[in-house]
């Protein structure tokens, strides 16, 4: 073990779209273990479109960091040093720790109530796929369509940011599920690849269509059941208008919106929230973080679903921690398709 590691530290909020400059890359000692304390090696950093949330001085589900804290996001780490009776050298942990080489935690906070799952890798299966398709995108996308969408056989299920990490799962679930699957995605390349490789039913490129609600309805003329919403604002105005009756909206991000995070003046208020009550809808938010305590039995079937090939996974790998901060604007420019990651080396 190193004595001193990297980490990423928060050097000023951000308002608009990203700099460059939120993040500065220091050194810093690796902390001693204290008695119920474990040493956290990061394998594996996950980048999300909430990273910019945590950026901002907006108010949001989690304490606002300060200039100087450690980035916080995401990450696969392995227990490198133990002084806690239930973790053992060599524990696989899937934790909301930070951008760092190492993190000192108390053993007892490494708990589903505070983001922490401790896992198993199977043998058989890759480590980032516990990053992906069997982390937190995985997992939300299963929560959403069967807790929250309660999505049936022969659904019409629509999903926006369909190339995205959890859109891209969100996709795939709703096939295993038995439901017609539409995707919408930005480029002609990526609508072919999630006919193509994923099997779902159609595709719609937001990019090239002239109006996308007439696009939408074109796809479902009987109306959307589910629409898994990770884009927001005018996506989410076209879906309202394309419901069936008794639709259900599962709100699983609003990402086209956090650029604009710092000025509310720029933020897109959406125009058909009265269909709601003329088409008896019901549009519902959640966080992953809420349902952890589901994992332990999700986790299995979600496996096996990899290991039969009935899902899949794609990361967009980005190799050593000095280009996180580099990284990060990928999530919004669309250059990457399912989970951007950075292996730590």
């Amino acid at each position: 073990m190193r004595e001193i590691q990297h980490c990423w530290v928060l050097n000023h909020y951000a308002s608009d779209k990203l700099r460059g400059t939120e993040l500065r890359l220091v050194k810093r000692p690796v902390p001693q273990l204290s008695k119920g304390q474990v040493l956290v090696k990061t394998l594996i950093l996950s980048l999300d479109p909430s990273n910019r949330i945590w950026l901002s001085e907006e108010e949001d589900y989690l304490p606002q960091l300060q200039i100087g804290d450690v980035m916080r996001g995401l990450i696969i780490g392995q227990v490198e040093q133990s002084c806690h009776p239930d973790f053992n050298v060599g524990d696989y942990v899937h934790a909301l720790l930070g951008w760092q080489e190492y993190a000192v935690v108390d053993g007892d906070t490494l708990t589903s109530m505070n983001g922490a799952i401790r896992f198993t890798p199977h043998p058989e299966i890759p480590l980032d796929a516990y990053v992906s398709a069997l982390g937190l995108t995985g997992w939300t996308a299963y929560v959403g369509l069967k807790e929250i969408g309660q999505l049936n056989p022969s659904d019409n299920l629509m999903v926006s940011g369909a190339a995205g990490a959890t859109g891209l799962m969100a996709c795939q679930l709703g096939k295993v599920m038995d439901a017609r699957v539409v995707g919408i995605a930005g480029g002609e390349e990526k609508c072919h690849w999630l006919e193509a490789n994923l099997g779902i039913d159609g595709s719609i490129d937001y990019k090239t269509t002239d109006n996308l609600s007439e696009s939408m309805a074109r796809a479902f003329p009987d109306g959307i059941d589910v629409f898994f919403d990770n884009v927001g604002g005018t996506m989410l105005d076209a879906a309202l208008e394309n419901m069936a009756i008794g639709g259900r909206i599962v709100v699983s991000g609003s990402i086209s919106q956090y650029q604009k995070l710092g000025d509310r003046s720029q933020l897109y208020g959406v125009q058909n929230t009265h269909l709601m009550v003329t088409r008896r809808l019901r549009m519902e938010g959640y966080l992953i973080l809420d349902y952890l305590d589901q994992i332990d039995k999700i986790l299995p079937e979600m496996e096996q679903w990899l290991l039969d090939k009935k899902i899949q996974y794609k990361n967009t790998e980005v190799i050593g921690l000095q280009n996180a901060q580099k990284a990060l604007p990928r999530l919004f420019s669309g250059q990457n398709t399912g989970k951007l990651i950075i292996k730590i080396e």
